[in-house]
């Protein structure tokens, strides 16, 4: 059953019910008014006649009252003429109350009920006139409709001629019995809607649910999450298209994972591969160059080239065979603690001796203590590759690069800062990309393998650090990178042993 006609049977049985709920309450309803009926006609003493009988039959007892009031309101006064009325009217719960000015000269006696309460002012007619009025009078459970009619006594003070028709047992009716029935009627009508609303939403509602779950799973990186599934409807097509989306990101996901594997072993055996016949080359042109060859001043200058183009080649090789091998985590670490100072200064006085057109500094602000946790060879790398890359951009002069550190929290941040050509903002993002090659390097005539900084990025992530660029171009460039300090490594150690200690 597709979810449009689901909607449609809920639609359907969310109006039929109300009104099947709405009738079944008229008719208990008037089941309930057939049943307090004949306790209404017992209370009114009217059993063995009928209603209409017994409003014909007060109606007029009262209109002849009222006549009388109208015609002579002294016999009011009479009491004789006010029990006969009584005698007619009092067995149907009526009761006749005769005020005159603001003092009840006559009520009826009726223990069983309570007093009457303030009855309304008197509403002065015209000296020759009635007027009458009707309302309905409350006290506490009890309720009362009356009829007024107010004229003026032969001594001309105010007159008023009440007549009350105990209501108590319809108050009790309407306010008791008929509000508990309308409760009932809109409990079960919202207890319906909301068991058919739930019903039919379980069915939508939850497979959706189901759906977002493995939703959640795919976007943390599990493809194994399956959602199970399987119904004849739209929601059921979404799920197997959903399925199907899965399947297919996992087959790729592993294709993927396999593509990659073969990508790193390729790298692997190519680094392998080349670095044979390179170093074949470099051993015979090393020959040449020791006067095998004739005309030696050519041919020496020739070989020269080679040598170094050679030279550069296999540097390229070493680069690819390392970044294969951190790529694979083939390459194990050996971490010790290390002086900083120390290592800096021995980093900078062999750079100097390397690079004799660069003038190196130092800027340290810390402490000469200080202790990192560091593989000393493959941080070497590190600096190592970073002046490379900025040797390769230096369009000064004077050419500078700058060693300096500074503490970090937990961590000790080394810069190193160049004052060559500087890299463009939106290349920054892409330098530590395996291969990447801004536009200047691609024009430069040196040779770069583009994966420098990559390896840079590979070495400094396996200490537990992390490294960034800043540059501004025509002014320099800053690769600041972090590594953690011994001492506080040392401290958590020990923290980890005292507490199993405990």
């Amino acid at each position: 059953m597709s979810i449009r006609i689901k909607l449609l049977l809920s639609y359907v049985l969310m109006t039929i019910v109300p009104i099947g709920l709405f009738i079944l309450f008229l008719h208990l309803l008037f089941q309930l008014f057939l049943t307090n009926i004949d306790d209404m006609k017992q209370f009114y003493s009217i059993e063995n006649g009928t209603v209409e009988d017994f409003f014909y039959d007060e109606l007029a007892t009262v209109s002849s009252l009222q006549q009388i009031a109208s015609t002579d309101p002294d016999a009011l006064l009479n009491e004789s003429v006010i029990t006969e009325f009584e005698d007619m009217l009092n067995h149907r719960q009526i009761d006749i109350v005769v005020r005159r000015d603001d003092q009840i000269i006559h009520t009826t006696s009726n223990e069983a009920q309570p007093n009457l309460p303030q009855l309304p002012t008197h509403q002065s007619p015209n000296r020759d006139g009635l007027l009458n009025d009707q309302g309905y009078l409350r006290n506490g459970d009890h309720s009362w409709a009356y009829v007024s009619s107010d004229f003026y006594f032969d001594d001309d003070r105010h007159g008023s001629l009440f007549i009350t028709l105990d209501l108590s047992p319809v108050d009790a009716f309407l306010t008791q019995v008929v509000p508990l029935v309308i409760a009932g009627f809109i409990f079960v009508y919202l207890l319906t809607n909301a068991v058919i609303t739930y019903v039919f939403s379980k069915h939508i509602i939850l497979p959706l649910k189901k759906l977002n779950t493995s939703a959640q799973a795919i976007a943390h990186g599990d493809l194994n999450q399956q959602t199970a599934i399987t119904r004849q409807d739209e929601v059921g097509e979404l799920a197997a298209a959903f399925e199907n989306m899965r399947t297919q990101l996992q087959q790729s996901k592993a294709i993927q994972e396999s593509y990659e594997v073969n990508r790193k072993a390729l790298i692997n055996n190519i680094s392998h591969d080349l670095k044979t016949p390179i170093t074949s080359i470099q051993g015979h042109v090393q020959g040449i160059l020791d006067g095998v060859a004739e005309d030696q001043n050519k041919l020496e200058k020739y070989m020269q080239i080679i040598h170094s183009k050679s030279s550069e080649m296999d540097k390229l090789i070493d680069e690819l065979f390392l970044y294969s091998k951190l790529d694979m985590n083939s390459i194990p670490f050996q971490f010790e603690n290390v002086n900083l100072t120390h290592y800096l200064h021995d980093i900078k006085e062999t750079f100097e001796l390397e690079y004799d057109d660069i003038a190196f500094s130092t800027e340290l602000a810390i402490d000469p203590t200080t202790m990192v946790v560091a593989d000393r060879d493959q941080l070497y790398k590190v600096f190592a590759n970073i002046t490379s890359n900025s040797v390769k951009f230096m369009n000064k002069a004077n050419k500078t690069i700058k060693l300096s550190a500074m503490l970090d929290g937990s961590y000790v941040s080394i810069a190193m800062t160049d004052n060559g050509s500087g890299v463009e903002k939106q290349e920054i993002p892409y330098l530590f990309d395996r291969f990447y090659r801004t536009e200047a390097s691609q024009s430069s005539e040196r040779i770069g393998s583009g994966i420098g900084l990559a390896i840079v990025k590979q070495i400094i992530d396996a200490h537990g650090g992390s490294v960034h660029v800043h540059s501004v171009i025509n002014e320099g460039t800053t690769i600041t990178f972090a590594l953690p300090i011994a001492q506080q490594i040392e401290t958590e150690e020990n923290e980890d042993e005292a507490n199993s200690n405990y």
